[in-house]
């Protein structure tokens, strides 16, 4: 073979895996958008503390769906506690959920909670005590939260909005790491004011 064709076949190799790797890659770099669509209901079945029930509005009598959650928006910090990436969004959203839960005009109209994908209790409890997550988060371990919102990449966050007709409507959306926490605010405020 040639130099060129070598070189050919090597560039193709390595486009061909960037692609492959950039599609089915779980982990993303910081992507935003702002974008509008729906999604079904997500249902959590992991066992949820009093004060996180407390927290989101449900009773103790209702199942923990999204639908379920009282508040005007929705935060959700999708990711895995196996992703290497995630733990640097801890800090970030943490700070967002302190920021909302003192701000009187914010608070209960905004809620925060974290989606572990693939991730059972033992290791969601462990991940929770290692990085210090404040706000409630749900196991997802046979991956049906995720898939339901279309199997993104990890770290994941997205805003759910509530329209007239009661779907659950996502406004924003952000792959990847956040680099502080000023975006987020911003992008709450424009959607809760």
């Amino acid at each position: 073979m040639g130099n060129d064709k070598k070189k050919f076949f090597l560039i193709s190799i390595l486009i061909c895996s960037f692609i492959y790797n950039s599609e089915n890659s779980l982990y993303a770099d910081g992507i935003s958008s702002d974008i509008k669509f729906s999604i079904p209901d997500l249902v959590f079945n992991s066992p949820v503390p009093k004060e996180t029930l407390q927290y989101l509005g449900i009773s103790s009598n209702k199942k923990i769906s999204l639908t379920n959650m009282k508040g005007s928006l929705i935060i959700i910090e999708v990711f895995s506690t196996y992703c290497t990436s995630c733990p640097r969004n801890v800090p970030v959203i943490n700070s967002v959920y302190s920021a909302i839960e003192k701000d009187p005009s914010l608070k209960g109209r905004v809620k925060v909670i974290g989606i572990a994908v693939g991730n059972n209790v033992k290791e969601t409890d462990i991940y929770r005590k290692e990085y210090r997550v404040l706000f409630p988060v749900f196991t997802d371990y046979e991956f049906l939260n995720h898939k339901a919102l279309g199997s993104p990449r990890v770290p994941y966050t997205l805003f759910i909005k509530r329209d007239v007709s009661r779907k659950n409507m996502v406004v924003y959306t952000h792959q990847g790491i956040f680099e502080d926490n000023m975006d987020i605010i911003l992008k709450i405020k424009e959607f809760v004011h």
